[in-house]
């Protein structure tokens, strides 16, 4: 059995035997490694004291009710879990805790940021029928925040594609073309955008592959491909440092597993060996 996400805001007291999606204050989720060195989700029993609260329920994970938490200051991780970065868990781990993560983790960041109405200052409620927080003073209300970005693989007609390096990557990887949907634009329009600001090049016959939720912080990426039409490679040195066409078998290090940008590359690659 997989994860079945909950899209309604519940709040009831757990049990021991239920699972629970921990987040330290750093936004690291806090999983249990198994004799098989898999992680997984732990049981609230790890943290006894949270019976007696009320969390937010996200959803049936693996036929059990799974709650959600962020440590706040001053508790302390319970024993037996490890701290990881969500990056690096979602590439470690089975799909069903991947999709709680997808999910989980800008769930809980959000209900724990939206405290206070930013129209009056009042406290916020859940809604009783919607997932959102509503104001019980002006009655604003205050959905999950979904950022829409995109994101591209260019290719030429040699068979290339353009990878490039972010300065926000920790490692020398390089990835594709990235960036937000501003306000009024199409994806498309996004698209042409971030490639010329980035790297001074113009595209064309720009198709739509598919999206992925990606939590960081709150991001759904819109996949595409395009073909390289006009232009020379221009980093612009602010967010791209480093940039250029690669053949498909001289490819350097690139992003992992988990991310869109590698799904796209390898099918990418695939398809040039067929």
């Amino acid at each position: 059995m997989s994860f079945i996400p909950l899209y309604k805001i519940q709040r009831s007291k757990p049990t021991g035997d239920d699972k629970l999606l921990l987040l330290d204050r750093s936004g690291k989720v806090l999983l249990q490694q198994l004799d098989n060195k898999e992680y997984t989700i732990p049981e609230v029993k790890i943290m006894p004291q949270l019976q007696d609260q009320i969390l937010p329920q996200l959803g049936h994970f693996r036929g059990k009710l799974c709650f959600g938490c962020r440590l706040e200051n001053g508790q302390v991780p319970p024993a037996g879990v490890t701290p990881l970065d969500v990056r690096e868990a979602l590439t470690a781990v089975a799909p069903a805790v991947k999709s709680l993560l997808l999910r989980g983790k800008p769930i809980l960041e959000w209900l724990y940021n939206r405290s206070y109405c930013s129209a009056c200052g009042n406290k916020l409620q859940d809604h009783e029928q919607e997932e959102a927080r509503v104001c019980p003073n002006c009655g604003m209300l205050f959905f999950p925040k979904i950022s829409p970005a995109v994101i591209v693989l260019i290719k030429r007609e040699d068979g290339r594609i353009l990878l490039a390096h972010n300065c926000k990557f920790r490692e020398k990887v390089y990835s594709l073309i990235a960036g937000f949907v501003e306000a009024g634009e199409s994806a498309e329009d996004a698209v042409r955008r971030e490639v010329r600001e980035e790297v001074g090049l113009e595209i064309k016959n720009i198709q739509y592959k598919y999206s992925q939720s990606w939590p960081f912080p709150d991001s759904l990426m819109l996949g595409f491909t395009a073909e390289y039409a006009a232009g020379e490679v221009t980093p612009d040195g602010e967010e791209i440092v480093d940039a250029d066409f690669y053949r498909p078998d001289e490819l350097p290090a690139l992003p992992g597993k988990s991310s869109i940008a590698r799904r796209i590359i390898d099918e990418y690659i695939a398809e040039q060996k067929k």
